[in-house]
């Protein structure tokens, strides 16, 4: 019993399970998180966030969400967990669409928003720590 506790933990800072040795995607700067349960709303529409880095988000939209790559925009992103939901509102610009889905790149983070996203970080972990210690 307390082996698995020891390796669940061990598994969860990702030490001993031989995922330091993986290859690494160098292409990204930043390691992007999905499943989360968590919107983006542009103006007065909201959107699921497919995923989200901190360097910015790819969510879903419809074909006709009038949004263009270059737009400059204000994402304002909702984070739902548990115990708290997290709002960051920041700029973005738009890098890429396609008919059911848009990527953005943020601004760059001020020091309060990079510690909403920080937060953010922290909660996705806990969630995920807990729900393994749940099977």
């Amino acid at each position: 019993m307390i082996g698995a506790l020891v390796r669940n933990v061990l598994s969860f800072f990702h030490i001993g399970n031989g995922s330091l040795n993986s290859p690494v995607d160098t292409r990204r700067k930043f390691t992007r998180h999905n499943g989360v349960h968590a919107e983006v709303s542009v103006g007065n529409r909201a959107y699921s966030i497919r995923d989200w880095s901190l360097g910015g988000v790819s969510f879903e939209t419809a074909p006709d969400a009038g949004i263009t790559a270059g737009d400059k925009i204000l994402l304002v992103l909702k984070f739902r967990f548990l115990h708290e939901t997290i709002t960051i509102q920041h700029p973005a610009e738009i890098v890429r669409t396609a008919k059911r889905g848009i990527a953005a790149q943020f601004s760059p983070l001020s020091i309060p928003v990079r510690r909403d996203f920080d937060r953010v970080l922290d909660s996705l972990h806990t969630e995920r720590f807990l729900a393994s210690q749940a099977a």
